[in-house]
């Protein structure tokens, strides 16, 4: 069941992709979420609405309605954008990595590294609708195991990998938090010497 719904999220995303390289309009859905994204970073997840994402997308409250008949599709909406833009990246580093006979070990960490770039308000709305609906964890829990399995079993060190994934969400959750833990001249330095990890042979 899980993995049809990956597939379903991971096919979503190619289209999304596919129409943004034409050139073409966001679908009516993208741009519903868009709204729900800015609901949720300004005004907290409990703020969101199908009323709230109406007045921020401009659409009609049956048009909202018609693609996301819920709160909860509306966030489970999110989540699959999220899981679906990860695992784009995560895609898209490998595929370059092997098409250029390199290790692709290094390109996905950095791939992994790049999730700093999601807007924390809108990672710290989503987590607080996971604390009220922990089932929406177990695809995320799915996708990231998934790739986890797919970076170590291209490891020449396994446990290697492991830890440098686990470095990388520890980053990935401190900007989540705001934690701040590095400054930015050290946070560089410290995923630069990551990245340089992945690509050592096992000794």
């Amino acid at each position: 069941m899980q993995c049809s719904k990956l597939g379903a999220v991971h096919q979503d995303m190619a289209l999304h992709d596919e129409t943004e390289d034409r050139g073409e309009k966001p679908s009516t859905r993208e741009v519903i979420l868009d709204a729900a994204e800015r609901v949720v970073a300004r005004d907290g997840s409990r703020r969101l609405t199908i009323d709230a994402v109406v007045q921020e997308s401009g659409f009609s409250k049956g048009g909202v309605l018609y693609n996301f008949p819920s709160k909860q599709a509306l966030i489970e909406g999110m989540v699959a954008r999220m899981i679906a833009q990860t695992r784009a990246r995560h895609d898209a580093a490998l595929s370059q990595a092997e098409a250029a006979g390199e290790d692709p070990m290094p390109a996905m960490v950095r791939s992994l590294l790049q999730q700093k770039e999601m807007d924390r308000a809108v990672s710290m709305g989503l987590l607080a609708a996971l604390a009220e609906h922990p089932d929406l964890i177990i695809p995320i829990r799915a996708a990231i195991a998934e790739m986890r399995d797919e970076m170590i079993a291209r490891s020449a060190d396994p446990e290697l990998a492991s830890i440098i994934v686990l470095a990388a969400d520890g980053l990935h959750f401190s900007d989540i938090l705001g934690l701040d833990i590095l400054p930015d001249d050290q946070r560089e330095a410290v995923e630069a010497r990551l990245v340089a990890l992945a690509s050592e042979p096992r000794s």
